[in-house]
C-alpha cells in the first residue's frame, strides 16, 4: 500500500504513521497546524477504531493529551515508531483522505482494507453488514468473500448476492453511523438487501454440518467422551457415538456423530431432532476428514467398540444361518452368543445396556 500523498501538508506525520522513525519536533509542529483548524477533528472521525491507538502513541510525547481539546504546544517526551499494524494502515489512509479533500460521506474504494483478524475496515472504522435487523461486522476470507463476524459463535454467515458469494469489490458505498460507530456497507449493483445465507438451515443436521465445514469451525465443537449403545444388536454395525456442543446464533446446538471404525464415518444428527440424520454421502468431504482425524482416532483404541465388532462378526458368521441387519430376532442373537461362546459372557455383560435390555437372556 502506498503511503505517499501528493502535496500533503503533513509529510512527517504521514511517515511516522506509516511505521518510520519519527521526528518528534516536526510532527508536533504539524499537529499544531492540524489542531488549529478543523482537520484534526476530521482526522479523528475518520480514524474511528484507531483513536485509542493513536492517543497511546501520542502520550509518549504529550502525556496530558486530551483528544477532545488537543494541545501540542510542547513535547515532553519522544515519539517512537508506530508498531500497530492496523494504525500503520488506517493512519495513512485517513491522512490521504484529508489531502485529497474528500468529503466525509464520499466513498473511496482505495480506503477499504482487511485487518489482520479478517475484519473489513474502511479508513480506521469497522465495516458492518445488516442481515435481517442485525448489524454485524463484516469479515473477508483469503478469497475476498465476505461474511458476518459474530463474536458469540464461530460460524461465518456468508453474505450472498444472487446466489453467489458477495465479494469486497461489490461494496460500492458505505454509510457512517455516528451512533453505533463504523460504517454500514450498502448493497451493490441493484441488490436491495444482503441475503443472509450461511449454507444451510442450522436446525437440520445436513445444514449444520455444511455451515460448520464452510466456516472451518469443526475445531470449535466441544466433544463429550464417546460412547457405545446397544443398537449394534439390531444393525450388526459397531458404532461409536460422540456428542459435541457448538455455539450458534442465539444459542448452542448439540450435534451427534457416529463412526464405525477408525476410518468409517457414520451419520450425524442433532440432539432432539428425529428422522433427519445426515448420511455420509451428504457430508462435505472436509467434514468426513475432520471426523476421521478427530473422532475416528478415538475409535481405534476404544475397548467397547472392539468388543462390539467381535460380537457383530460372530453373529454375521453364525451357523447354520447367519444373522443379518434388521429383524426382530434380537433376543436370539444374545442367546446365540451366550450358548455358542460362553467364555465371552463377561465381555457381553460389560457392554452398555445389554443386561438391561436383554435381562431375560441372562
Amino acid at each position: 500500500m502506498s503511503t505517499s500523498t501528493p502535496n500533503t501538508p503533513y509529510p512527517n506525520l504521514l511517515r511516522w504513521l506509516s511505521g518510520q522513525a519519527p521526528d518528534t519536533a516536526k510532527i508536533a509542529a504539524e499537529l499544531r497546524t492540524m489542531s488549529g483548524g478543523q482537520e484534526f477533528g476530521r482526522f479523528l472521525l475518520d480514524l474511528e477504531d484507531e483513536r485509542d491507538a493513536l492517543r497511546a502513541e501520542l502520550v509518549k510525547a504529550f502525556p496530558q493529551l486530551d483528544l477532545a481539546q488537543p494541545k501540542f504546544t510542547k513535547a515532553d517526551g519522544q515519539l517512537v515508531a508506530v508498531a500497530s499494524p492496523s494504525l500503520r494502515t488506517a493512519g495513512p489512509l485517513c491522512l490521504t483522505s484529508l489531502a485529497l479533500g474528500e468529503a466525509r460521506e464520499f466513498f473511496n474504494r482505495a480506503h477499504l482494507w482487511t485487518a489482520a483478524d479478517g475484519v473489513l475496515r474502511y479508513k480506521g472504522g469497522t465495516v458492518h453488514g445488516v442481515t435481517g435487523t442485525r448489524r454485524m461486522r463484516l469479515s473477508a476470507d483469503g478469497a475476498g468473500r465476505l461474511y458476518v463476524a459474530a463474536a458469540a459463535h464461530p460460524l461465518k454467515l456468508w453474505l450472498r448476492k444472487n446466489a453467489a458469494d458477495a465479494t469486497v469489490q461489490e461494496i460500492f458505498t458505505l454509510v457512517a453511523d455516528p451512533n453505533a460507530g463504523g460504517y454500514t456497507a450498502q448493497p451493490a449493483q441493484g441488490v436491495t438487501t444482503w441475503e443472509n445465507s450461511p449454507g444451510g438451515a442450522l436446525t437440520t443436521p445436513q445444514g449444520l454440518v455444511q455451515v460448520i465445514t464452510k466456516s472451518g469451525a469443526f475445531g470449535s465443537i466441544v466433544w463429550d467422551p464417546p460412547y457405545c449403545t446397544a443398537g449394534w444388536v439390531e444393525s450388526l454395525m459397531p458404532t461409536l457415538s460422540s456428542q459435541g456442543r457448538i455455539p450458534v446464533p442465539n444459542g448452542t446446538t448439540t450435534i451427534g456423530q457416529n463412526v464405525h471404525s477408525a476410518q468409517i464415518v457414520g451419520s450425524a444428527w442433532i440432539v432432539g431432532v428425529d428422522g433427519l440424520d445426515c448420511k455420509p454421502g451428504d457430508m462435505p468431504a472436509q467434514w468426513r476428514a475432520d471426523v476421521t482425524q478427530n473422532l475416528g482416532a478415538l475409535a481405534a483404541n476404544h475397548a467397547q467398540l472392539r468388543l462390539i465388532k467381535e460380537f457383530c462378526d460372530i453373529l454375521k458368521a453364525a451357523q447354520p444361518t447367519p444373522f443379518v441387519p434388521g429383524g426382530k430376532d434380537l433376543e436370539d442373537r444374545i442367546r446365540y452368543i451366550l450358548t455358542r461362546h460362553p467364555s465371552r459372557r463377561a465381555d457381553l455383560e460389560s457392554l452398555p445396556n445389554i443386561k438391561n435390555y436383554y435381562k431375560q437372556c441372562f
